[in-house]
């Protein structure tokens, strides 16, 4: 055991050794300073300002602007805190979206005449929920009542004329009286029909829609494109249910009547038909309601 300690109180020996610093003019060898120390002081003297200069530096770091180019990536407490109010803000607009969406794909279920499904919602965690059937708000009810009751037309109930060249029957676009007649001379190329704001608009025949849009004079306008170069126009909708490039059956429902468009005077439908590019009297056609 004395072995053993015997290195160790040797090396505590020499650290407690004494030594004397002096310092002495070169040429005369006048002594300017003199200063007692030993190892041991001049290891705890290095030592506590090593330790005092890394604190500054800490200080520096931890306390100044200077952090931000000292550490890399290296983002404040208020950066952070937008970052993650604009990821809630994110999210909430997704899932607003996603309701929005899905309301409007339930309403155009309803206006077909079919059950809306039950809707998927998947969140941000990427975890999936299956939520209770959709309910019908009060005016879904309300749309869903108007467009069954505007659907129940009867071919052979008078509500047509005669054939058009494609040889099918037309349906009524809409029911209501004629407010102005078809006048190729003064340049109204269709007829004009009062009813009630928001009532269905009909398609007359099966067809493609070909422009759904909208103008300034002619507010929400819709054109279909039906077999042998028949195109019926319907203008002044106060919304469109069907887009550019959709298919659609005769007496399906495409918009509702409203009266958007600087040359409408009222709700109604201006409706028109085309046969190759020529206007036609759509009375020719159709019966409508006096």
């Amino acid at each position: 055991m004395a072995k053993e300690l015997r290195p160790v109180r040797l090396l505590l020996k020499r650290l407690k050794s004494k030594f004397r610093l002096n310092i002495i003019n070169e040429k005369t060898f006048e002594e300017k300073f003199s200063y007692s120390l030993t190892p041991m002081n001049v290891l705890v003297m290095f030592g506590s300002l090593l330790f005092i200069f890394g604190f500054l530096i800490y200080l520096l770091v931890a306390f100044t602007p200077l952090r931000s180019y000292v550490i890399p990536d290296y983002a404040s407490a208020e950066l952070r805190a937008d970052a993650l109010h604009a990821r809630w803000l994110a999210d909430s607009l997704l899932e607003e979206s996603r309701k929005s969406q899905k309301y409007l794909e339930d309403l155009g279920m309803i206006l077909r005449g079919e059950n809306p499904e039950i809707a998927t919602i998947t969140s941000h965690t990427d975890s999936t929920k299956q939520l209770a059937p959709a309910l019908k708000s009060e005016l879904d009810s309300t749309l869903r009542t108007k467009v069954i009751n505007q659907d129940r037309y009867s071919i052979s109930g008078g509500n047509t004329k005669k054939a058009g060249t494609a040889g099918a029957l037309m349906f009524p676009p809409v029911n209501g009286a004629v407010s102005s007649e078809f006048n190729l001379e003064e340049g109204h190329f269709g007829i004009d029909i009062i009813a009630p704001e928001d009532d269905p608009v009909k398609a007359i025949l099966d067809g493609t829609v070909i422009v759904a849009a909208f103008t300034s004079d002619d507010g929400n306008i819709i054109q279909i494109q039906h077999a042998n170069n028949i195109v019926s126009v319907y203008k002044h909708n106060s919304a469109l249910l069907r887009k550019q490039g959709d298919q659609v059956r005769a007496g399906e429902s495409i918009a509702f009547i409203g009266d958007s468009g600087e040359r409408s005077e009222g709700p109604h439908l201006h409706f028109e038909i085309w046969e190759s590019g020529v206007p036609v009297n759509p009375a020719d056609y159709i019966s409508f309601g006096q």
